[in-house]
C-alpha cells in the first residue's frame, strides 16, 4: 500500500479535473485541485503538496510559468513537479527548464492513470542518483500539425511582445498579475516570478494606486489612458497606462501597456516653457504693430501650432523606433550587408543599410574583421536551448570613432529564412578610463605601501638592535658581578702582600703591574655593571647645559694639547630633564672622549650644539674626524666592538651610552660620513620616560 501524499492538480478541463482528483482520493491521497495557474498559487498560500501536476496550457499564468513560480518559493523546493499536457508530443518541450521532474504526454485517461501511479511511486527516488528524469505516455500519441502551428505563432507572439519597448502587463478581474512581457519586468524591477499572481496595482504607491486601480475597474470595451496629463509615478519614473479590454474574453482579463514617458515628458515641458516664452514675445510685438502686421501674427501663430503638432509626431515616433540610447543594428551573416541601424547608430557612423559592415563600422578594412563575432554567435545559437541564440558579449574599441563599445550579439531570423545577427553596442569610454584611472591610483598606493614597509622594516630592525642590546647588557652585568668578587680578593691579597713581605727590584715591579691590572678590570666590571643599570638611580631634574660646561671644563686643557678647538652652540634656553645626574654626565664625557680620539689630525673641531626638538632635547657632538665606514656603523653600539686597539679602549662606552640614554626614555641618532666626521646626538624626553 502506498504511503498517501499531499498532491495539488492544476488543469483548466473540468473533466480532467474531476477525473484525476477522484483517481487519487480513492487511491486514499490528499487531493487539491486548481483551473490555472493563478487559482493554483492561491491554493498554495495554505497547503504544501508532495507532488503536483500541472497543465502547461492554461489562462491565468501557464504551467511553465507556474512551475518556476514553485521552484522561486524555498518552501516548496522538495514538491516533486510534473508536466501533464498534450502539448508535449507537438514539438521540442524542455520541460526540465521550467524546473519540473518529470512530463507525462495526455493520452487515454487508462494510460495517464498507470503513470501517475508510477511517478508516484518514484517520487521518493527524486533526489537519488538513479532517477531520470524523462517523458511518459508519448506511445501511439500523433503530431497534430495545426497544435504544431499554433505553438510556433504563440512563440512568435512572446517574442514580439519581448521585444516590444512598452511594458505589457495582463491581470484578471480580481487584478492579479497573469502575463509580463520582457519591458515590463525590466520597468518594475522585478523578476517574472515575483510580479504573476500579485496585485497589478499594489506594485504602485499612493496616491498612484487609487487613480490606477478606479481606471483599470472602469475600463471599457473602449481603451483608458492614464498618465498622459495627470501623473502617476512608479518611484521616479512617469509612466503612461493604456488599459485594453479583450474582446470575447470571458474571463475579464485586461491588456495594460505601461511605457516610461519621464523623457518625453521633461522635454515636453522644455519646449512647452519654449513655446509660452514665444508667444508672450510674439504678443508684446503683436502690440506695436499695424494691422497688416497682426494678419502675419496670425499666419505665424498657426504655423508655429502646426510646427509643435508635427514635432510631436515626429518624437513620438522616434521614441518608438530609436527609445535606446546605444548602437543598434542587423547584419547579415552570410554576406556581412547592413539590414538595420538604428538612430544613434546612424548619427555615430553615418547612413549605412544595404552597404557592407566592415566599410560603415570600421575604417581601413579590406575584409571581414579578424574580430567578427559570427562564429562565436554561431556556436551560443547551437548550445541554446530554444529557437533564439544565447547572448555574445564582448568588448572592443571602434576604428571610426575610437570609443570603447560593449557589444551584446545574438543569432536572430529576419524577414523570414535570412540568418541574421543582431548586436547592440553600449559606449563603455568612461567606464574604460575610470579603469585605467583606478589602476595608476593603485599603483600609486602600492608604492607607498612599499615605501612605508621599507620603513616599518627599518623601525623593526632598530627594536631588534635595542633588544639585543638590553639582552647583552644584562648578561654583560652578571658575569661583572661574577668577575668583581675575586677580584676584590686578589687585589686585597697583592695589596697585604706589598705591605707586609720585603720585596725588591723586579718582584716589587710585578706585583705593582698585578695591582694596576685588578684595578684596570675593577673599572671594566664597573663599566658592566653600568650598560645594564645606573650607576645611583636617583632621578632629578637636571639642567643639560650646566651638565654639559662641567664635562668640557675638565676636557678643555686636554683638546688645547691636541690643537683641538670646540664650538659651542647652545639653545638660549632649554627646559629640565628628569635624569640620573651622573649618568647624563658620563654620556657626554664618553661621546667628547670618542669624538676627540676619532680626530686623527694635528688640528680638527668638535662642535656641541643644543636644541629642543619635538618635545626633545637634543644634544649633538660633531667632529671633524675620519668618520665611520658603513659595515661598522650597524655595530657601533655592540659591547666590546671597538675600532681602537685594546690599550685605548674596551669597546664599552658607547654601549653603556646607549643603555644609559635608552632608560631614560630617549635614544641616540648617528651620521657619519667617512673622512669628514661624525655627529653623534643625544634625544632625551622633557616628560621624561614614559
Amino acid at each position: 500500500m502506498p504511503v498517501p501524499k499531499k498532491i495539488l492538480v492544476v488543469d483548466n478541463h473540468p473533466l480532467i479535473l474531476e477525473l484525476i482528483s477522484s483517481f487519487l482520493e480513492k487511491e486514499g491521497h490528499e487531493v487539491r485541485v486548481a483551473q490555472d495557474g493563478l487559482s493554483a498559487l492561491d491554493v498554495l498560500e495554505g497547503f504544501v503538496p508532495d507532488i503536483m501536476f500541472i497543465d502547461l496550457v492554461m489562462p491565468n499564468i501557464s504551467g511553465d510559468k507556474l512551475c518556476r513560480i514553485v521552484r522561486s518559493m524555498p518552501h516548496l523546493h522538495g514538491v516533486f513537479v510534473v508536466i501533464l499536457s498534450a502539448i508535449v508530443s507537438e514539438g521540442e518541450k524542455d520541460f526540465l527548464s521550467y524546473g519540473a521532474d518529470a512530463c507525462i504526454a495526455k493520452g487515454s485517461f487508462k494510460n495517464i492513470f498507470l503513470h501517475v501511479q508510477e511517478l508516484i511511486a518514484d517520487s521518493d527516488r527524486r533526489g537519488a542518483r538513479e532517477w531520470e528524469p524523462r517523458i511518459l505516455g508519448l506511445e501511439g500519441i500523433c503530431q497534430r500539425e495545426i497544435t504544431k502551428e499554433l505553438l510556433s505563432s504563440q512563440r512568435h507572439l512572446e517574442l514580439v511582445l519581448d521585444h516590444m519597448s512598452e511594458g505589457v502587463v495582463r491581470f484578471t478581474r480580481e487584478q492579479k498579475i497573469i502575463y509580463v512581457n520582457a519591458s515590463a519586468i525590466a520597468l518594475f524591477g522585478q523578476p517574472e516570478e515575483k510580479l504573476l499572481g500579485v496585485s497589478f496595482f499594489g506594485l504602485f504607491d499612493e496616491p498612484y494606486a487609487s487613480a490606477v486601480r478606479l481606471l483599470g475597474e472602469a475600463v471599457s470595451p473602449q481603451p483608458a489612458q492614464a498618465g498622459e496629463d495627470e501623473k502617476i509615478l512608479f518611484g521616479e519614473k512617469r509612466l503612461l497606462l493604456n488599459f485594453l479590454s479583450i474582446p470575447e474574453d470571458e474571463s475579464g482579463t485586461v491588456l495594460a501597456l505601461v511605457c516610461d514617458i519621464t523623457k518625453r515628458k521633461e522635454n515636453e515641458l522644455r519646449e512647452r516653457e519654449y513655446g509660452e516664452q514665444l508667444s508672450r514675445l510674439v504678443e508684446e510685438r503683436t502690440l506695436s504693430l499695424t494691422q497688416a502686421n497682426q494678419q502675419l501674427h496670425k499666419e505665424i501663430a498657426e504655423r508655429t501650432k502646426v510646427e509643435k503638432s508635427l514635432s510631436r509626431a515626429h518624437k513620438r515616433l522616434l521614441t518608438v523606433l530609436d527609445s535606446l540610447d546605444a548602437v543598434i543594428y542587423v547584419v547579415n551573416m552570410a554576406n556581412y550587408e547592413l539590414l538595420f541601424m538604428n538612430r544613434h547608430a546612424r548619427e555615430v557612423f553615418g547612413e549605412g543599410i544595404g552597404r557592407i559592415c566592415w566599410t560603415v563600422i570600421q575604417c581601413g578594412q579590406d575584409g571581414p574583421c579578424a574580430f567578427c563575432s559570427n562564429e562565436e554567435v554561431l556556436a551560443a545559437l547551437k548550445s541554446a536551448k530554444g529557437g533564439q541564440g544565447s547572448v555574445y558579449v564582448w568588448e572592443h574599441q571602434n576604428t571610426v570613432n575610437g570609443y570603447w563599445y560593449e557589444h551584446h550579439d545574438r543569432a536572430i531570423n529576419w524577414m523570414g529564412e535570412v540568418r541574421a545577427k543582431l548586436s547592440i553596442a553600449t559606449d563603455i569610454t568612461e567606464r574604460k578610463n575610470d579603469a585605467t584611472l583606478e589602476r595608476e591610483a593603485r599603483e600609486l598606493l602600492e608604492q607607498r605601501v612599499s615605501e612605508r614597509t621599507m620603513e616599518l622594516e627599518k623601525i623593526h630592525r632598530q627594536l631588534l638592535h635595542a633588544g639585543k642590546l638590553s639582552a647583552v647588557g644584562k648578561l654583560a652585568a652578571s658575569i661583572a658581578h661574577e668577575f668583581n668578587n675575586p677580584i676584590c680578593g686578589i687585589r686585597n691579597v697583592l695589596d697585604g702582600l706589598k705591605r707586609r713581605a720585603i720585596l725588591g727590584g723586579e718582584d716589587l715591579q710585578m706585583v705593582g703591574l698585578a695591582l694596576r691590572e685588578c684595578e684596570r678590570i675593577a673599572r671594566l666590571t664597573k663599566d658592566l655593571q653600568s650598560f645594564n643599570r645606573p650607576t645611583t638611580g636617583k632621578e632629578m631634574q637636571v639642567d643639560v647645559h650646566a651638565a654639559l660646561e662641567d664635562i668640557l671644563l675638565l676636557c678643555r686643557k686636554n683638546l688645547k694639547n691636541k690643537n683641538i678647538s670646540l664650538v659651542k652652540e647652545f639653545a638660549p634656553s632649554l627646559p629640565m630633564v628628569q635624569a640620573v645626574e651622573d649618568q647624563l654626565k658620563q654620556v657626554f664625557l664618553n661621546l667628547l672622549t670618542n669624538a676627540e680620539e676619532a680626530i686623527t689630525a694635528e688640528t680638527g673641531v668638535i662642535s656641541v650644539r643644543t636644541a629642543l626638538r619635538q618635545g626633545y632635547v637634543a644634544v649633538q657632538f660633531q667632529d671633524s674626524g675620519q668618520g665611520i665606514v658603513p659595515e661598522n656603523k650597524e655595530r657601533i653600539f655592540e659591547p666590546f666592538f671597538s675600532t681602537k686597539s685594546a690599550a685605548k679602549g674596551t669597546g664599552l662606552g658607547l654601549s653603556v651610552s646607549y643603555g644609559i640614554v635608552t632608560r631614560h626614555g630617549g635614544t641616540i641618532e648617528v651620521e657619519s660620513t667617512p673622512g669628514i666626521g661624525s655627529a653623534f646626538t643625544v634625544l632625551l624626553p622633557v616628560e621624561g620616560r614614559a
